[in-house]
């Protein structure tokens, strides 16, 4: 390549990207760097760092998110199997619903690593409900994760083998007679080292067999063990049948997980609510007090993505299963006119997701200090600096209170800002703001 054909000013990278370092980029700003979601959203991928500044704007919507909480984790005496309960967050796309969830998020994974509080929520985010109520079940399932899921349906099947002499005598005469003295771990299949997996479980009796006639025998064995252990507790051969091929199957591309969170599997159409229940139980014998799903976009259901007939399945569906397990918390976010919507398809359902409904206003000029103060948090200025509030004003009137629009601003004011200011002075005040926004619209 020709060097001298790509020669250029180096003033024409600085006017694009300004200075060489982020530090003196954003230096002349008070700021270490540009805080703000260059899109306008939340990252639902972000950790909890970053989520604790995304505390409700208005007190209104706090209060009812910590009541909504609080009556969550309280303790249900008269029925302690029965933990249901649902809230609704309304409002108009880009009104930050998304942030509302996380922030959702980020309290309840407080809560669950205080010492100071017994109760310890299990919470899983979904950005999208699906297409059907199996969908949706996958979703979950995805967010648990495979390694986990089959970590806890291990688990699960290993201690109730190991708590069952019945069990126990069908496998132990496929290991050494020295198993029934318990002298050495590596040939008890209970020691932890042999807990690990099913492969590992698996090894400490087949180590052992020597004839294929043998091996044959104890592989109907052991699955038919396992089946009747999964029957138990998800009283349907069917069910047990998919969570038996999944922890059995082949580590690397398992094809039965990729079925189980895709929702593809058939068979499993109906038995939904038995699925939920039996994930439900291996997550809280981790340890978790509560279950809670954050679903995200349930506007999807109703506007557009669906036929009236798969929107009439999958809210008889998922009204069926919300009646049949009890033993979770959930919250949805939607906008006003979808759950309008649900409420003509079925009323019911409306009302048993929208118990409780948590309102998001248009932003205004107090709350959009509190959320610039918020992110500038996260950069450690305690100040509204480099904004000033009349720019704040006139930046509330131009996106005429959307959230998403207003935070999206924010990024590419604080980026013109970096490159254009020329001293510390300089503030992004209400005459900066009207002569970049109309450069924008000029474009």
């Amino acid at each position: 390549m020709n060097s001298n054909n790509t020669s250029i000013d180096p003033a024409i990278l600085t006017s694009i990207l300004g200075e060489k370092k982020a530090g003196e980029k954003y230096a002349k700003l008070g700021i270490k760097y540009n805080p703000f979601p260059r899109s306008g959203t939340t990252n639902i991928n972000g950790n909890d760092i970053y989520n604790r500044f995304m505390i409700p704007i208005d007190p209104l919507v706090l209060g009812q998110l910590k009541m909504f909480i609080s009556n969550s984790l309280a303790n249900n005496e008269i029925d302690n199997a029965d933990k249901f309960i649902s809230a609704t967050v309304l409002g108009n796309y880009g009104s930050g619903k998304t942030q509302l969830l996380m922030y959702t998020r980020f309290l309840l994974n407080m809560i669950a690593t205080s010492p100071d509080y017994e109760a310890t929520p299990y919470v899983i985010y979904i950005d999208n409900p699906g297409v059907s109520l199996l969908e949706f079940i996958g979703n979950i399932i995805a967010r648990i994760g495979e390694e986990n899921l089959r970590k806890y349906l291990w688990n699960n099947i290993i201690n109730v083998i190991d708590n069952e002499p019945e069990y126990k005598n069908i496998l132990l005469p496929y290991v050494n007679n020295t198993i029934l003295l318990f002298n050495t771990d590596n040939i008890d299949p209970f020691a932890a080292e042999n807990r690990i997996s099913y492969k590992q479980f698996l090894n400490v009796f087949t180590r052992n067999i020597t004839t294929t006639d043998k091996r044959k025998k104890f592989d109907l064995q052991l699955k038919e063990l396992l089946l009747n252990v999964l029957d138990y507790y998800t009283k349907d051969s069917v069910v047990s049948y998919y969570f038996y091929e999944f922890i059995s199957g082949d580590y690397g591309v398992n094809k039965t997980w990729e079925a189980l969170t895709s929702g593809s599997l058939k068979q499993l159409k109906g038995k939904e609510a038995r699925v939920i229940k039996y994930i439900v139980k291996l997550v809280k014998e981790q340890g978790f007090s509560d279950f809670f799903i954050l679903v995200d976009e349930f506007e999807d259901i109703t506007e557009g993505r669906l036929t009236k007939s798969q929107i009439d399945n999958y809210v008889y569906n998922l009204r069926t299963l919300l009646d049949e397990q009890r033993d979770w918390c959930l919250m949805f976010t939607m906008t006003p006119l979808a759950l309008k919507k649900l409420r003509s398809v079925s009323p019911p359902l409306a009302d048993r997701i929208s118990s409780r409904e948590i309102w998001l206003q248009d932003l205004n000029k107090e709350q959009a200090i509190f959320i610039i103060k918020n992110y500038m948090a996260i950069v450690e200025n305690d100040s509204l600096l480099p904004f000033t509030e009349d720019g704040i004003t006139c930046l509330v009137d131009i996106v005429d209170g959307n959230i998403r629009r207003f935070l999206k601003m924010c990024f590419r004011l604080i980026e013109e800002a970096a490159i254009t200011f020329t001293s510390p002075n300089s503030k992004i005040d209400r005459e900066f703001i009207e002569r970049q926004n109309l450069l924008q619209q000029e474009s």
